[in-house]
């Protein structure tokens, strides 16, 4: 062999090097064809060996030594001679103007940089690496909602805040986002069970969603069967709005000319009411007893905040039962909003989690 020439070695499966077109430190250009001889017809299958002409197509593979690699494709246009059908050949190595291996990499660089950030590195176009990731992101949608859901999680979140909300969905046994519905209507949550199918809906055994009367109607309607959650964020709010009810009507003691008054020690008050028992400092603790016994109702309400949080803490299900309970013992002395708060909570029959 000849000491100027040199070989390349590209690692793509059925492609041939023909040759080196341009080896220079800036860029690598290689002229390469497909090894297999016979490819099959798209209308009939049958192989096709007659070819008709011969394009040029660059495609852009993977760099090497930060050098941009081109591959010059002679690709065939062949007639068959069963159909007489003329067809351009195709090769599962090339996807479009870039190799398959080079979408996969710039779809999984997409995942943790800017998409112009990603076009900029390899030197391709900004609609290129665009369109690679919406294709592949579609793919993986499918692939995730085809796979068995048993917890299902439904929240809403705002892409234009107060303007435009959309309907989350996310598979709890593997934490992947299944699909973002516009809307947060019944109809955008029903309009997805629907198209999972009767068969992919069967396996859900639990749904969790905040406290929305047009997801309950959804779930009612598709997912009938399974059990409906509340999520503890809504119900420990629901809650703590109760007792901030109670409070502002506790520090609003009245005169004996009738004018109301305003307690500012109640007021200042507001945040450690919030917060939880085991937060709270011994002086905090003093200063909260000091409250509750000028304010019994204070007391009332402040308590059956904390067990309801110790349902969530509880380590097993008998610590759950017990602080449900208590809870239960409390709402017959829960005053006014509250006791609202408790019922609402108790129409949807949820499990705690």
């Amino acid at each position: 062999m000849s000491s100027d020439v040199m070989r390349v070695r590209l690692h793509l499966r059925r492609v041939r090097v023909l040759a080196v077109v341009s080896d220079t430190p800036l860029e690598l250009v290689v002229e390469v064809e497909s090894a297999v001889r016979r490819p099959r017809c798209p209308g009939c299958g049958a192989a096709c060996s007659g070819v008709h002409d011969v394009r040029v197509k660059e495609v852009r593979d993977l760099e090497v030594s930060g050098r941009a690699v081109t591959l010059l494709w002679k690709r065939r246009r062949l007639v068959c001679g069963g159909c007489d059908r003329r067809f351009v050949e195709g090769h599962p190595a090339f996807e479009g103007r870039l190799t398959a291996r080079l979408a996969r990499r710039l779809v999984a660089d997409a995942r943790a940089m800017p998409i112009r950030q990603v076009a900029r590195r390899h030197g391709v176009g900004w609609h290129q690496v665009n369109d690679l990731v919406r294709a592949w992101a579609g793919v993986v949608a499918e692939r995730r909602r085809s796979l068995r859901c048993r917890v299902l999680l439904v929240d809403e979140t705002s892409i234009r805040k107060r303007h435009r909300y959309v309907t989350v969905i996310v598979n709890a046994d593997t934490g992947q986002t299944l699909a973002m519905v516009p809307h947060r209507s019944t109809a955008a949550l029903a309009g997805f069970l629907a198209q999972q199918g009767h068969k992919w809906c069967k396996q859900v055994k639990v749904v969790v969603t905040d406290g929305s009367p047009a997801y309950k109607a959804a779930i009612d309607a598709r997912l009938g069967h399974a059990r409906h959650v509340l999520d503890r964020f809504h119900v420990i709010r629901w809650f703590s709005s109760g007792l901030v009810a109670v409070r502002r009507d506790v520090q609003r003691r009245q005169r004996q000319g009738g004018k109301p008054a305003f307690d500012p020690e109640v007021f200042k008050a507001r945040f450690m009411l919030l917060r939880r028992q085991d937060a709270l400092t011994t002086a905090d603790q003093d200063r909260l007893d000091g409250l509750f016994e000028a304010h019994p109702r204070l007391r009332t309400a402040w308590q059956a905040l904390q067990q309801l949080r110790g349902i969530y803490e509880a380590q097993d299900h008998d610590q759950a039962l017990e602080a449900l309970n208590r809870l239960g013992d409390l709402y017959l002395n829960l005053p006014g909003f509250y006791a609202g708060c408790f019922v609402c909570v108790s129409a949807w029959r949820p499990g705690f989690c």
